[in-house]
């Protein structure tokens, strides 16, 4: 089972499937990388060699992707963030109630709550 990013990846699951799970990677992004380093639309995990798995994270790199725990830091700080200023989506964030504007009369009663630690 090779790690792709510090992500496993199944050796009997289609490969373009596989990298989608890597945090911060779609689908259609995972095809194109996949295309890029030259794996076909059937290749699996199994036909992935430690040469292609570094070509694979170069080409991440180079296309400047925040992803993995990069980008779960990224995200938490800027929800940090808003809560030291006191905004009011702070405040959501930190209830953790919805923040986009939905209704919370009948909906919304069991979101999940990211635990951010503010201090």
């Amino acid at each position: 089972m090779p790690f792709i990013i510090g992500t496993p990846t199944p050796d009997n699951k289609i490969l373009v499937q596989s990298v989608s799970h890597i945090y911060g990677i779609g689908l259609t992004e995972s095809a194109i990388l996949c295309q890029k380093v030259g794996f076909g639309d059937d290749a699996r995990g199994i036909h992935v060699t430690p040469e292609k798995s570094q070509l694979l994270e170069s080409l991440v790199d180079k296309r400047a992707l925040l992803v993995g725990a990069d980008l779960r830091r990224f995200q938490n700080d800027k929800i940090r963030r808003l809560y030291a200023i006191m905004t009011y989506r702070g405040l959501r964030h930190k209830k953790g109630l919805p923040v986009r504007g939905q209704r919370t009369h009948t909906n919304a009663k069991k979101r999940i709550h990211f635990s951010i630690n503010v201090n």
